[in-house]
């Protein structure tokens, strides 16, 4: 029998979908299809693989017939077996979202300390001696720590779902009405919570500003609460997305071939530009210059953080 006859007669066997056996193989459906066609055939790793799923021999699967052995029935998948989470989807989904929703905080996190600081009374420029006034570099520190932290956690996702969508370029909906329903409550709950974070925070800020004339106190409480509610709205937006496994499936057969070329250049652009926001505060004594210098390098971050969450 040909190799083609063969796996038709070990997946039938098994009770097993095309959807199923391209899960468990990292490929996709469609390259299942092309082998049992005879169209094609899979590469060394996917025979071994197969062969460690229906336990035979490399040579009985390629040129032997496996229609003279004994079949185990305990193997076969019953028809009424709901279907699972084999890849480890959710897990990673739920991870990914954990980390963008980080990087939503840092960002928020860094803007608003520059200006929390800037509405307490710490100038953004120093007075220079004979090259005139210079920023003040202790506001843009946190500024850097966000736009740092933002980029460590888009980075961190990024490549370990381009790593997943590799080993698992095809999904299974194994999602039920239920899953859909609970989705939908977290992001609206998500949605709740980070307005009542940035209601909380307000008061909080409000209380400590005029009864407790703490100012830098009350806007510190402030940015927190902000940097927390774009945490929790991000984090419920997307574990709400991540149902949608069919949009998962187009994204994943796109960045199957490699297609992540732009996200790593805007990574290496923003790691670049990172490291010359911290030299422009030291090094260039010019306050014209250092403008001219962030300017550029906030349209930079900018487009780094757009490319980056558009494609991660």
């Amino acid at each position: 029998m040909s190799f083609r006859d063969n796996l038709l007669y070990l997946r039938d066997s098994r009770n097993m979908t095309q959807e199923h056996l391209a899960m468990l193989l990292g490929v996709t459906r469609q390259a299942v299809s092309k082998w049992e066609a005879g169209a094609s055939t899979p590469d060394m790793d996917k025979l071994v693989r197969l062969c460690e799923i229906f336990e035979v021999d490399l040579d009985e699967l390629i040129r032997g017939d496996v229609t003279v052995r004994t079949v185990n029935q305990t193997l076969a998948i019953p028809d009424d077996a709901p279907v699972s989470d084999v890849t480890g989807y959710d897990p990673h989904m739920r991870s990914r979202a954990l980390f963008i929703a980080g990087a939503a905080a840092f960002l928020v996190f860094g803007v608003g300390s520059v200006a929390m600081l800037a509405r307490g009374g710490v100038g953004l420029l120093l007075l220079g001696g004979g090259w005139g006034p210079v920023l003040n570099p202790y506001p843009f520190y946190f500024l850097l720590t966000g736009a740092a932290g933002a980029l460590a956690c888009l980075a961190v996702a990024h490549i370990r779902h381009v790593a997943f969508c590799r080993a698992h370029p095809f999904v299974s909906n194994f999602y039920t009405d239920d899953d859909h329903e609970r989705a939908c409550r977290l992001s609206g709950f998500s949605r709740i919570a980070a307005c009542a974070l940035v209601c909380f925070g307000a008061v909080i800020a409000v209380i400590q500003s005029v009864p407790l004339q703490h100012v830098s106190g009350g806007l510190s409480s402030l940015v927190v609460c902000c940097a927390a509610a774009a945490l929790v709205a991000m984090y419920g937006r997307l574990m709400a997305r991540r149902i949608d496994i069919e949009a998962y499936n187009e994204r994943a057969e796109f960045l199957h071939g490699g297609c992540d070329v732009r996200v790593r250049f805007a990574l290496l652009v923003g790691a670049v530009t990172v490291v010359t926001a911290l030299g422009s505060l030291f090094f260039v004594l010019s306050a014209w210059s250092q403008i001219l210098i962030w300017g550029a390098i906030g349209i930079a971050v900018g487009w780094v953080f757009l490319t980056v969450f558009r494609e991660s």
